[in-house]
């Protein structure tokens, strides 16, 4: 890559966006926040604090504003800048994107509760994610091929065909041990396998492969069957509701307004740019040592860090060897999301929606928005090698697998796996997991608990499944300090 034609390295983007739209308004909410956390005293004797927890993305705010609500003396700490995790608002070519997870759904019942608490607005993907209404475009083998009507009931076959133990294997998708031994019996196989499996045409694999690519944020053969039938389980086993569940409401103000509210909520005291380097569990209180030395008193931690993450802070006593291992292995979701501004409106008055087979760098691209004289496309790159998505030139032809002719003036992508403070994007489990790890995650011990929105039930992953972990870690707090 010629870092001078384009501007930037890979790791200089990453450098410079570490203050965003996000950032911005976590520190207007801390202000307020600490103040009213200060003037409470610590109910536990000798401790600087009842709670720190450590990770402020949304698994961690929750955990914080719920534990000072409940009245308990709070620090939430986090590593970056700015608050969000693995969420970042910011503004592209003059509309608003999210740069990490954008998508909510009243099926989350989560994130979904707290929308209607703060009263925030909700709107569609600019331009929707609706099937019906878009130009669909396939490309494999060096072929580009655009779906008719017929071929859009061939792909939604195949779905269907793909997704037909779905119900058997997640009868009740918030309780993954009801139908365990079926999720057991499935546990090895990928998503790759899966297709493999079934008697497909080729228009109807390449559909499959580039929709799994995408939903795991990976190398298909490193999803796991279980994590795609447990999506679709979610949305109420519906093809249209899984991908308005996935890709079609946003908040209007952005995730950093649900952040920033929850802040002013709870007013939970707040250090930004503290990463943790270690964590002892003294028995009658927790010594967490940041990165600069500064040893802080807590009766208990709540961990709402990334699983990817976890290894890299020390613990006396040492943590369930099974979590640090799974934390080092990462889980599958290691792809990029890249915003693209191209010349003109190529679409027309319609949209375009592109997917491609497992060789492609790009494995599911679609219209975002469009301004007068440009639009906007969401492309999403599962293998980072194949594509550098600061490369304009390089994007636009990968880009042109769907549309021919376009020519790309910006691209624009906050690169999850480069940051140390995430390494990796959502979470995706792996073929194994279930019977391997999923029984170590979420597994308090004695005064550290964990609050992860990589883990739990439902629809972990998401903004959903970490402001629901971060919910339940804070009644377990509850519960442990009366």
């Amino acid at each position: 890559m010629d870092e001078q034609k384009n501007g930037m390295n890979r790791r200089g983007f990453l450098r410079a966006t570490g203050v965003g739209a996000v950032g911005v308004a976590g520190m207007t909410a801390a202000t307020g926040a600490a103040a009213g956390n200060a003037a409470i005293a610590a109910r536990s004797a000798g401790c600087d604090y009842d709670v720190v927890v450590i990770g402020g993305g949304f698994a961690g705010v929750t955990a914080a504003r719920d534990s000072r609500k409940n009245g308990y003396k709070t620090l939430l700490l986090e590593a970056r800048n700015r608050l969000g995790g693995r969420t970042f608002s910011a503004t592209f070519a003059g509309h608003h994107i999210e740069l990490g997870g954008a998508w909510i759904h009243w099926s989350q019942p989560y994130v979904w509760a707290e929308k209607e608490r703060y009263g925030l607005a909700v709107t569609e993907t600019p331009e929707g994610l609706d099937l019906s209404a878009e130009t669909i475009v396939l490309a494999a083998d060096g072929k580009r091929t655009v779906l008719g009507g017929d071929d859009m009931m061939a792909v939604g076959e195949a779905f269907e065909q793909y997704f037909a133990e779905a119900r058997q294997m997640w009868e009740r998708p918030y309780d993954a041990h009801y139908t365990w031994p079926a999720l057991l019996e499935r546990d090895s196989l990928s998503a790759r396998d899966r297709i493999a499996g079934m008697k497909l045409s080729t228009m109807q694999r390449v559909a499959l492969e580039g929709y799994f690519a995408t939903m795991g944020h990976g190398d298909i053969g490193r999803i796991g069957y279980n994590e795609t039938a447990r999506c679709w389980a979610l949305a109420g086993w519906n093809f249209g509701a899984t991908n308005d569940a996935m890709g079609r409401y946003v908040l209007r103000q952005g995730t950093a307004a649900l952040i920033n509210a929850m802040m002013e909520d709870g007013k939970p005291e707040l250090r930004l740019s503290t990463p943790v380097r270690k964590v002892e569990d003294k028995g009658d209180r927790v010594i967490v040592t940041t990165g600069k030395g500064k040893r802080i008193v807590a009766r208990t931690v709540v961990v709402a860090l990334p699983m990817n993450v976890v290894p890299d802070v020390e613990f006396h006593p040492p943590l369930d060897p099974a979590l640090v291992q799974a934390g080092r292995e990462k889980h599958a979701g290691v792809g990029s999301k890249v915003y693209i501004k191209t010349q003109g409106r190529y679409d027309g008055p319609g949209k375009t929606l592109g997917i491609g087979d497992a060789s492609q760098a790009i494995s599911l691209t679609f219209t975002y928005a469009k301004g007068e004289d440009h639009s906007i496309y969401v492309a999403f790159v599962p293998d980072p090698s194949k594509l550098d998505v600061q490369d304009k030139r390089a994007v636009q032809e990968a880009m042109r697998t769907y549309l021919p002719d376009v020519v790309v003036q910006e691209c624009f992508a906050y690169e999850w796996t480069l940051d140390p403070y995430s390494r990796g994007t959502w979470a995706a489990y792996k073929p194994g997991w279930y019977g391997k790890y999923a029984g170590h995650f979420e597994q308090d011990s004695q005064n550290i608990l964990f609050g992860q929105g990589d883990h739990g039930e439902g629809w972990r992953g998401f903004i959903d499944g970490a402001i629901g972990a971060g919910s339940r870690a804070a009644q377990r707090i509850k519960k442990k300090l009366g």
